[in-house]
């Protein structure tokens, strides 16, 4: 290590994780010492199974490399955070929350520690560092649509591809008007669920922070849609989301949604329009093209070229 580990600092450590089990303690004091990658993995699966709930639906013992964190160990977000924190204070390394959402599994744990220690940062080749999960506290946080109105219930961006599952529970507000005894989700929702996997990217991708989620992002239009089969309360929707093409300020995707291997919708072009204040230009070349283009159309929306339809997403 760059410094000698202190017998005071050694204390510090052992307070610090004494809730864990003596043999994480001695791992953890040793790693400090002597820097030895080999105690990792004991430290990391100690601070995990001391913050795992007593009610956890499976033993660490028994868990494998695709255990995930939170669905199969009972990990909650705010668990995590601590675990991340012990983790980080232990190790002494610092782990951004960007980064946090590539690891949802025990493998994904070993394998990005063991990067970060080696310095290699998020990930050695590049390709992992692209890889975002969210759940659907984390979605609330950056999406401009909220409940009862928002239909992602988790993500996955990886690069220019967005994976995103929504499950029709049969309490959605709409159902009981849609259709009366015989609920049926909306074609019409679906397709504003993929839009909101798109926003979600654009959003994380390529907007930038001086875009305003809740003004700055706009449906801009949606052709070769088509709707193959309904979707019932119980049925979990799983949504893939690529993007064609992404030219300031706008983003086309193509989407499809599929329910227990069944074509459930397909769009081949998603267009979605962002950027400051864009709502307003967008609807200013629509008013525009009312009038036959006799006004100036903003520079920012030309390449809109006229397929603009004022819908917020």
């Amino acid at each position: 290590m760059s410094s000698p580990f202190t017998e005071e600092q050694v204390q510090e450590l052992r307070t610090a994780l004494k809730r864990c089990s003596p043999a994480t303690i001695e791992a953890a004091v040793r790693f400090r010492q002597t820097g030895d990658a080999e105690e990792v993995p004991t430290i990391v699966y100690g601070i995990i199974e001391r913050h795992m709930p007593p009610e956890s639906p499976m033993k660490l013992a028994d868990a494998g490399d695709a255990t995930e964190l939170i669905k199969d160990l009972g990990v909650d977000s705010l668990t995590m955070l601590e675990i991340v924190l012990s983790i980080e204070e232990t190790l002494g390394i610092s782990i951004e929350n960007e980064e946090l959402r590539s690891i949802r599994t025990l493998g994904e744990v070993k394998s990005f520690i063991a990067r970060k220690l080696s310095g290699g940062g998020g990930d050695s080749n590049g390709s992992e560092e692209l890889i975002r999960h969210y759940n659907r506290e984390e979605i609330v946080t950056i999406l401009p649509q909220q409940p009862p109105f928002l239909f992602l219930d988790e993500a996955m961006i990886e690069d220019k591809i967005i994976h995103a599952k929504y499950l029709v529970r049969g309490d959605e507000y709409f159902l009981e008007g849609h259709f009366k005894d015989h609920p049926v989700f909306p074609a019409s929702i679906v397709f504003e669920a993929l839009g909101q996997a798109g926003c979600l990217w654009i959003l994380e991708s390529v907007a930038g922070k001086d875009v305003d989620a809740k003004t700055d992002v706009v449906f801009a239009s949606m052709e070769e849609a088509h709707f193959y089969r309904r979707a019932k309360p119980g049925d979990l929707l799983e949504m893939t989301v690529e993007v064609d093409r992404v030219r300031e300020p706008l983003a086309i995707f193509k989407g499809a949604v599929k329910c227990n291997g069944h074509r459930v919708a397909e769009v081949s072009r998603l267009m979605l329009a962002f950027g400051a204040g864009i709502a307003e230009q967008a609807e200013q070349l629509v008013e525009a093209r009312e009038r036959g283009f006799e006004a100036p159309v903003p520079a920012s929306v030309a390449g809109l070229n006229g397929h603009v339809e004022v819908v917020k997403v």
